[in-house]
């Protein structure tokens, strides 16, 4: 989820819903779409990605991408996200 509309090339407002975050508030989700995240490799489509205005960072979920037939590498520092 991600508080940046300019993320999105286009948004679906009509995917309006709630989400409750880590410490049990709900805030209201405004939108829904795909975000292209730029790497070294190049860029990286993410789908359903919601758009949440109140929300003060980007947050991104390794279960859902996992699911998304990605492939999650952490080591030290760094992290890898591949197209499986």
């Amino acid at each position: 989820m991600t508080y940046d509309k300019e993320l999105f090339k286009r948004l679906d407002r009509t995917a309006i819903s709630k989400v409750r975050i880590g410490n049990g508030a709900y805030l209201t989700v405004k939108g829904k779409r795909t975000v292209a995240i730029k790497d070294n490799t190049g860029l990286k489509l993410i789908s359903d990605v919601l758009y949440v205005p109140e929300i003060n960072q980007n947050l991104l979920s390794v279960g859902q991408l996992l699911e998304k037939g990605y492939k999650v590498l952490f080591e030290d520092k760094f992290y890898l996200i591949n197209d499986a």
